[in-house]
């Protein structure tokens, strides 16, 4: 079994965003948990999530991936729906989910 990758992004040493991505189950699809320090993120640091996340996704060859990140993360659930097609989106709680087809040439 093939464990879960962890990747972030961190500045001055700290972590700013992080995000836990299971390897694909047997339909293909990904799991991906986000989370993100409260307060302000320095520019870019959510796009530079979503695409470590797209970048694992097509490594391990994952077809879908099913993200939650917190709600009201505008700018981080655009940025991963950049990289996939066929998205839904909705609230679950404290979190949005994110579900979608990986796009493998973004």
């Amino acid at each position: 079994m093939v464990d879960d990758r962890h990747v972030s992004i961190k500045a001055h040493g700290e972590t700013l965003v992080e995000a836990t991505i299971s390897p694909p189950d047997g339909d293909g699809e990904a799991r991906v948990d986000v989370h993100t320090e409260s307060g302000h993120l320095p520019a870019g640091a959510r796009q530079r999530m979503a695409d470590a996340i797209h970048e694992v996704a097509t490594e391990d060859e994952a077809s879908r991936i099913s993200a939650t990140v917190p709600m009201g993360d505008a700018e981080l659930v655009e940025s991963i729906r950049n990289h996939l097609s066929d998205v839904e989106l909705r609230a679950a709680g404290a979190t949005s989910i994110i579900e979608g087809t990986v796009d493998s040439g973004s």
